[in-house]
């Protein structure tokens, strides 16, 4: 769809706000320092792993079928031994390992019936060089890492995380303490940041603002983030002032609503110029966090050059309803290979989300061992 303003479907939002982001640039980072950081280039071992023969064992190295002679040299001769801790080269000649726990030694003679070379680890076992370790888009995690560093890597090519700035809109939230009459706590300051980590973002300290459109729309037009998400104040009421900061911004707003429950408010719109997206969740929770993944995450996604995230197919273990004319994200789990519901699904609530581990997506009425889509959430 192209109609500035319009309704998106939820498929076809997610697909535009992907379409929004450009890719970040590239910076190199020392590898100690990549754990969830998006690889720029594919990887490969940079030489064999392991790059010698080696023991899988502490004992000792023996040559011959014994009884061997201990010695401490570089070269066993037949029927000579020599200590070996787990993962250290074998002396030339070698060609079994005796466990520590399989040998006798009395004092430079050693007796084992054990000797196995399947306790030796050859060289290139595991991978060898040139092997590809790790394509362009893989998002590091700390095996990998090991892997890497294992093979001779010391820095990694990655891509930058883009930045994003929250703004919190509202006179009626509370940071901290009990809700009163007046105030509720706010829950999408502290969760925020945390989605917006785990989808590979650097989020920027959370800005405040209370209901007035020439505050909101000064956050929006004076960050240096790369994508600003703000909270509140995109339905139709007295104080939901999105659409009017955006205004005073000059900015344009591309999607006013997307066809999903809950979460339809949501905005997408461009600051001056169209330099970077601005959108505009909710302001009851779990709307806002249907909205984070349907607009936000996509955009991210591309900048880090990788694809959009997808579901996977899954019967569901009970019924579903549909939406009368649009998309429901349903939070649950899956369990026994079944998505199974969340209980406390409401958009204004939580708890339901807090035990869940994704969305099934669901466009019309399904029977229970129907299939759905499952998408898992980020992290």
């Amino acid at each position: 769809m192209t109609n500035n303003q319009s309704e998106y479907s939820w498929g076809d939002a997610r697909e535009f706000a992907y379409s929004l982001g450009e890719m970040c640039t590239i910076e190199s980072v020392p590898i100690q320092f990549c754990d969830r950081r998006v690889c720029a280039e594919d990887l490969v071992a940079l030489t064999d792993l392991p790059h010698v023969d080696s023991s899988s064992m502490d004992g000792w190295a023996v040559s011959g079928v014994g009884p061997w002679t201990i010695t401490r040299a570089d070269h066993l001769d037949p029927d000579h031994a020599g200590p070996i801790t787990t993962g250290a080269a074998l002396p030339a000649g070698a060609q079994a390992i005796v466990r520590t726990e399989h040998g006798t030694l009395s004092g430079t003679r050693l007796e084992s019936t054990s000797a196995s070379a399947q306790d030796i680890r050859r060289a290139g076992e595991e991978c060898t060089r040139g092997d590809l370790l790790c394509r362009q888009g893989t998002t590091l995690h700390p095996a990998l890492i090991g892997l890497l560093a294992s093979t001779g890597h010391d820095a990694i090519n990655v891509v930058t995380q883009p930045t994003v700035q929250i703004v919190i809109t509202g006179d009626e939230l509370l940071t901290s303490g009990l809700p009163t009459q007046k105030f509720v706590r706010d829950s999408l300051g502290p969760q925020l940041p945390l989605w917006l980590t785990r989808m590979g973002a650097q989020v920027l300290p959370v800005l405040y603002i209370t209901d007035h459109p020439d505050q909101i729309s000064r956050a929006m037009s004076t960050t240096k983030a790369n994508i600003v998400v703000t909270t509140g104040g995109t339905a139709a009421s007295t104080k939901d002032h999105f659409k009017a900061a955006i205004d005073l911004a000059q900015g344009q707003v591309l999607i006013n609503g997307v066809a999903v429950r809950p979460g339809h408010p949501m905005k997408l719109a461009v600051s001056q110029g169209q330099k970077y997206p601005i959108i505009g969740l909710p302001g009851n929770p779990l709307a806002a966090v249907v909205a984070l993944i349907t607009l936000v995450q996509p955009i991210i996604s591309k900048m880090l050059s990788q694809q959009l995230p997808v579901g996977v197919s899954i019967p569901t273990s009970q019924s579903l309803k549909g939406g009368k004319s649009d998309s429901r994200l349903v939070p649950g789990s899956i369990e026994n290979r079944e998505f199974v519901p969340a209980l406390y699904n409401g958009s204004a609530m939580l708890r339901g989300l807090s035990a869940s581990t994704g969305f099934a997506i669901v466009t019309e009425p399904v029977d229970a061992g129907s299939t759905i889509e499952f998408l898992p959430l980020p992290g």
